[in-house]
Order: C-alpha cells, then sequence, then structure tokens
C-alpha cells in the first residue's frame, strides 16, 4: 500500500492480572515505516492494551486486535502511551498504518476522526503548556490533555466523512472547532506547594 508498510510480526503473550485483563506484552520487535519513511518502532517488551481505541467505538469498528487495523493499533497504543511525539503526528501515523492494513479510506478516516476527538491527546507545545501554567511538567511526556466532542458532532462528522470523504486537514478542522481541550495533569507530576 501507498500508506506505509509494517515490518515484523506481531506477536503477544497475554499477561495475567487482575480486571480487564487487556495487556499484552510484545515478545518481539515490531513496526510501522510510513510512506514518507519514518520509522515508529515498538520494541519487544513493549505493553499494549488497545487502550489509545476509544473503547466507545468498538462497536462501530471493531475491537482493537480483530481484523484490519489490529497491527495499526499495536503502534498506536505504544506512542500514546511514551509520547515521544505529538499526539497529531501519532493520530495521523494511525491512519496511515490503518490504510496500510487494509482498512478502507473512509473507514480510516472516521477512526482517525475517532482517536483525534476522544482518544489520548497531549502536547509538547511551549506555548500551549505555558498558557496552561504548566512549564515545569512539560519535560518528556509533555502535558495530557482531556479532550471531549459531542457524540451528535461526531457522529455528523462521521457520515459528512462518508459523504464527502475530506481530507485529514479538512477533519481536523472540524473536530477542531467542536472539541472542548482542558490539561489533565497526574497528581503525581503536580508540583508540591
Amino acid at each position: 500500500m501507498a500508506d506505509g508498510r509494517f515490518e515484523g510480526r506481531v506477536v503477544v503473550e497475554w499477561l495475567e492480572h487482575g480486571g480487564a485483563d487487556r495487556n499484552m506484552q510484545l515478545r518481539e520487535a515490531f513496526a510501522f515505516v510510513g510512506e514518507d519513511g519514518a520509522r515508529w518502532n515498538v520494541p519487544a517488551g513493549a505493553i499494549v492494551n488497545g487502550a489509545s481505541i476509544p473503547q466507545t467505538f468498538w462497536t462501530l469498528f471493531g475491537p482493537p486486535f480483530v481484523g484490519d487495523y489490529r497491527r495499526a493499533s499495536v503502534v498506536h497504543d505504544y506512542f500514546c502511551e511514551v509520547r515521544t511525539r505529538p499526539a497529531h503526528e501519532v493520530h495521523r501515523m494511525f491512519y496511515d498504518a490503518c490504510r496500510a492494513g487494509g482498512v478502507s479510506y473512509v473507514r480510516a478516516k472516521s477512526m482517525y476522526a475517532a482517536v483525534t476527538a476522544f482518544g489520548p491527546n497531549w502536547t509538547h507545545d511551549e506555548a500551549v503548556v505555558s498558557s496552561f501554567g504548566f512549564d515545569a511538567l512539560a519535560k518528556s511526556r509533555g502535558v495530557a490533555l482531556e479532550t471531549h466532542m459531542a457524540m451528535d458532532d461526531f457522529m455528523e462528522l462521521k457520515n459528512d466523512i462518508e459523504m464527502t470523504d475530506p481530507s485529514l486537514d479538512e477533519i481536523d478542522a472540524r473536530i477542531a472547532r467542536g472539541l472542548q481541550v482542558t490539561p489533565a495533569i497526574p497528581l503525581e507530576r503536580v508540583p508540591q506547594m
């Protein structure tokens, strides 16, 4: 596919623990290489669990470890956890990886919109971080952002994607108009007074 390629196989071991019991550990390194040559390496030992794909959307798109976007979800999960690249780039990579995995353009765009609006988001942008007053917290993993879009607005966007096939930039602009964003700092990272 023109949107990139995967290198290696997704070989995982289910980790046993209480609760949802969804964590899996990669036994072999795995990678996605974008059409632009950017490498998205996921090391052996990384833990993935599908959490970067909002569970609400599993009924629309299927669960993250089944079907044509399962490899894309592994890479997306890892980079949403380590946050070494901007959220926007990680979500764009997810779109390209979905396409490389065989997901149709329209479905991949809808999935991209879902992870952009409802999935993990963060920023390393110094101006944004400073405006929230969290300068000292943005060293390596940036500042987590809680994002929310009304479900009616999202479903309207999804329908528009299916009818008009907008570009990713047009989807981003539409999401930006309807997205509410607030910083979400884990308590252990809040400076003590």
